[in-house]
C-alpha cells in the first residue's frame, strides 16, 4: 500500500507502556489484535453485544497514540448520536479532544465535501439540504404543473406518504432503473411509469434550479463527485490515512463504492456483523459486508465473538437460529456470564391469551425488582402489539412505542371508529369530517359546509340518509358514505331487537364490505395488508362487549391511559417496540410475540428474503441479556374469524435443547415441549 507520509506508526517500545498496558487489561484478545492491526484493509466481524463501539474508539485512540495526527482519521457512522458516543468514549480515553480528527455520519461529511467543490455539481456552496417534506412538496408542485390525464384520486394515491418520492430514492440508492424499482415494488403503480419517469426528470432539474440537493443527493453527488473528478479523490485520498467505518452491514451500494475508493491508498478499517443486516427496506446491502474478504483477499478479518450482554443460553439460541443462513460469514458468539435460566417458548391459544401471558409475566418480573424500563415487547409488525396495548392500558402499566404509533392513534382505526361514533352519536362533528374526506371528490372546505347543514337539521344522521343534504361536489362519494351508514344503521337494529346484544365485531365487518376495504387498498396499496389485520385486531377486540356504547367506552377510557406514567414514573416505562427499531438496544427482559407463520417471517417474504427476516430474529433474541421469551399462537383473527395458525419456522428450527416450553394457559412447563 502507498500512503507516502500520511501513515505513521510508532514501534511498540517507543509507545507509552502504561497506555500498552492498558489495552492488554480492556480489550480482549480479539478486540487487541483489531485495535492494534496495522493492515490496509481490516475487517472486524463484531457479533451482538461483543463490544464493537468499544474497540472501533479503541483503535482510533491508538492511531492516534502511535502518532497518526488526528486530522488523518475519518471515522464514518450512520447517526448523530453514534457519532457523538464515540466522540464522548474518544475524548474520555484520552483525555481531551483530537482536534482535526473527523467523526460524522456519511451524509454529514458528503454535505461538506459537496459544499467545498459545489461549483462541480452545479451548485452554489450556500445550496439548501431539502428534507423529505420538501421534495414531497416539490414534486407536487412540478405534477400540478404537467398537462397530463392523472385522476384525482390517482394523482393522491402517488402522492400519498411521499410514495413517488420512494420510488425515486430506491432507484437511485439501489442503482435501479424507476422501471424496474416499479415492476418489483410498486406494480400498482406501472401503467403511471413515464409519468413517474417524467416527474424524476424534472425533480433533478429543478432541484439544480433551487440550489438544493435532497438526503439522497448527499452520497449520490459525493461518488459522482469522486469518480468524475480523479484529483479530488485523490485530495481526501492523500488527507485521510485512516477511514474507519461503523455498521459496515448497514451501507447501501452507493457508500459501499465510496469507501473503494479509499482503497490503496488509505487504510480502510470497517466493522460490522453481516447477521444483523436487516435495513434492506432502507437500501442496505448486505453483499457489501458478505463479499468483503473475497474483494479485497489482503484483508484481515477479525472475529470478536465474546457477547458480554446475555447469558449462554440466550447466545446459544441464537447461534442455533442463525446458523441456518447458509451465505454468511461464519462466526460463534460464546458468553462467559454465569449461566441462567433457559428461554421459554410460550404456545398460547390466540393472541388474547398471549397476551395475558405476557402481562403476567411482566408483574412477576416487576415484583421481583427489576424496572420496566429494563424490560421490553418486541414484535415483527406493529399489529402484532395490538392485544398487548389493551392489557397494559387496562392495568395502566406505563409504557412508551418505538417503531410506529399507538394502535388507537392510527388511521385506519380511527377511521373505522369514525363510521361507529357517527352511529352511536350523530352530533359528533369530527366523526363526520373524517368520514367525508374519506370519499372522492370532498375537500375540506366542502366537508365544513356538510356538517354545518346537518347539524342546523337537528338530526344529523337522518338528514344525510334522507337525502335532504347533499354537497354541489363530490354527490357520489357523499351517497357511497350514506349507504354505508345506512347499511350499519340496519344491522344495529335488528341486533338490538334479538336476545344476543350489538355484534359490534359484525358491524366493523360490514364497514369494511361496504366500501371503507377499498379505500384502505386505494390509500395504503403498499400497506394494505398489515392495516388490515390491525382493523382485524379491532374487531377481535370489539367481540368481547355486547354493545356498541360500552366498546366506545372502554376504548374512550384507555385511550385516557396514554397519558398516564404509572406507578414508576415517566422515567420508568415499559418498551414496546418493532425489532428494526430494537436494535442497537438491551434490556434484562425480552419478550418477542407473534412469531407465527405469516407474520414472523412475515407472510410477504419471499424465498430470496427469508436470510434477512431470520435475520432479524436473530436481533430480536440478542437484544436479552437474561430473560427471554419467544411465544407463538395457533388461533389468529382473520376475515372477522378465527383461522389456524402455525409457529413460526424460527420456532421449528430451534433444537429442542436451546429452550423450554410453556403453555400460556397453565403454570408449569410443557415437558413434551417442541415445536
Amino acid at each position: 500500500m502507498e500512503t507516502g507520509e500520511s501513515r505513521t506508526f510508532a514501534e511498540e517500545d517507543e509507545l507509552d507502556s502504561g497506555w500498552t498496558e492498558q489495552l492488554r487489561r480492556e480489550l480482549n484478545r480479539p478486540q487487541l489484535e483489531f485495535v492494534t492491526a496495522k493492515e490496509a484493509v481490516i475487517l472486524g466481524l463484531a457479533g451482538p453485544g461483543s463490544g464493537k463501539t468499544r474497540a472501533l474508539v479503541y483503535r482510533a485512540a491508538h492511531l492516534i497514540r502511535c502518532g497518526v495526527p488526528p486530522g488523518k482519521i475519518l471515522l464514518l457512522t450512520f447517526t448523530n448520536k453514534a457519532a457523538e458516543e464515540m466522540k464522548g468514549r474518544l475524548q474520555q480515553l484520552l483525555g481531551s479532544w483530537p482536534g482535526g480528527l473527523w467523526a460524522g455520519t456519511f451524509h454529514s461529511f458528503g454535505a461538506q465535501l459537496l459544499r467545498r467543490h459545489a461549483s462541480l455539481v452545479q451548485r452554489k456552496s450556500n445550496f439548501t439540504i431539502m428534507d423529505e417534506d420538501d421534495s414531497r412538496a416539490m414534486l407536487r408542485r412540478l405534477a400540478a404543473g404537467l398537462p397530463h390525464s392523472l385522476e384525482e384520486e390517482e394523482r393522491r394515491l402517488l402522492f400519498r406518504r411521499g410514495l413517488l418520492g420512494q420510488m425515486i430514492s430506491r432507484s437511485r440508492n439501489s442503482q435501479l432503473s424507476l422501471r424496474e424499482v416499479v415492476l418489483d415494488d410498486y406494480p400498482f403503480s406501472f401503467e403511471h411509469l413515464t409519468l413517474i419517469e417524467e416527474l424524476a426528470s424534472l425533480y433533478e432539474q429543478e432541484k439544480e434550479k433551487a440550489n438544493a440537493f435532497d438526503f439522497d443527493d448527499l452520497l449520490l453527488r459525493w461518488l459522482e463527485l469522486f469518480e468524475r473528478y480523479p484529483e479530488v479523490r485523490e485530495q481526501y485520498r492523500k488527507r485521510f490515512a485512516h477511514l474507519l467505518v461503523d455498521e459496515f452491514q448497514d451501507t447501501n451500494i452507493v457508500q459501499g463504492r465510496i469507501v473503494e475508493q479509499f482503497i490503496g491508498a488509505a487504510s480502510v478499517c470497517a466493522v460490522g456483523d453481516d447477521a444483523q443486516s436487516i435495513y434492506a427496506f432502507r437500501f442496505a446491502h448486505v453483499g457489501n459486508i458478505l463479499s468483503f474478504p473475497e474483494k479485497y483477499p489482503q484483508a484481515l478479518v477479525v472475529r470478536m465473538e465474546q457477547n458480554y450482554r446475555s447469558t449462554p443460553e440466550i447466545v446459544a439460541l441464537a447461534n442455533a437460529s442463525i446458523v441456518f443462513n447458509r451465505v454468511q460469514l461464519p462466526k460463534k458468539l460464546f458468553s462467559e456470564k454465569a449461566s441462567a435460566e433457559k428461554p421459554v417458548v410460550v404456545g398460547a391459544r390466540d393472541a388474547r391469551e398471549e397476551a395475558s401471558f405476557v402481562l403476567d409475566r411482566l408483574n412477576d418480573l416487576r415484583r421481583s425488582g427489576l424496572p420496566w424500563k429494563e424490560m421490553a415487547v418486541l414484535y415483527r409488525s406493529a399489529f402484532l402489539s395490538t392485544e398487548v396495548e389493551f392489557a397494559l392500558l387496562r392495568q395502566g402499566i406505563p409504557y412508551c412505542t418505538f417503531g410506529g404509533v399507538k394502535f388507537l392513534q392510527k388511521s385506519q382505526i380511527k377511521d373505522v371508529l369514525a363510521y361507529l361514533k357517527v352511529l352511536h352519536n350523530p352530533a359528533d362533528g369530527e366523526s363526520w369530517r373524517r368520514l367525508a374526506l374519506l370519499q372522492p371528490g370532498l375537500g375540506q372546505a366542502t366537508c365544513n359546509r356538510l356538517w354545518s347543514d346537518l347539524q342546523k337539521s337537528g338530526d344529523p344522521l337522518g338528514a344525510a340518509l334522507s337525502g335532504r343534504i347533499v354537497p354541489a361536489r363530490g354527490k357520489e362519494g357523499w351517497r357511497s358514505l350514506c349507504l354505508t351508514l345506512e347499511a350499519l344503521q340496519r344491522q344495529l337494529a335488528a341486533d338490538s331487537s334479538g336476545e344476543k346484544g350489538q355484534n359490534v365485531a359484525g358491524l366493523i365487518a360490514l364497514i369494511m364490505s361496504e366500501g371503507y376495504e377499498q379505500i384502505l387498498h386505494k390509500n395504503y396499496p403498499d400497506q394494505y395488508e398489515e392495516r388490515l389485520r390491525g382493523i382485524e385486531r379491532l374487531a377481535d377486540n370489539a367481540s368481547r362487549h355486547d354493545s356498541l356504547g360500552a366498546f366506545l367506552e372502554s376504548l374512550a377510557l384507555e385511550e385516557s391511559l396514554f397519558t398516564g406514567a404509572g406507578d414508576g414514573g415517566p422515567d420508568d416505562q415499559l418498551t414496546l417496540s418493532t425489532v428494526h427499531s430494537a436494535k442497537g438496544k438491551e434490556w434484562e427482559a425480552v419478550f418477542v410475540i407473534g412469531l407465527n407463520e405469516g407474520s414472523f417471517p412475515s407472510h410477504r417474504v419471499l424465498d430470496e428474503e427469508m436470510p434477512e427476516e431470520r435475520r432479524l430474529f436473530y436481533v430480536a433474541v440478542t437484544r436479552a441479556r437474561r430473560h427471554l421469551y419467544l411465544s407463538t399462537y395457533w388461533q389468529d383473527y382473520r376475515s372477522w374469524g378465527p383461522s389456524a395458525g402455525a409457529p413460526s419456522l424460527f420456532l421449528k428450527e430451534l433444537p429442542r435443547e436451546c429452550f423450554e416450553a410453556a403453555l400460556a394457559g397453565q403454570n408449569g412447563l410443557d415437558g413434551n415441549g417442541g415445536y
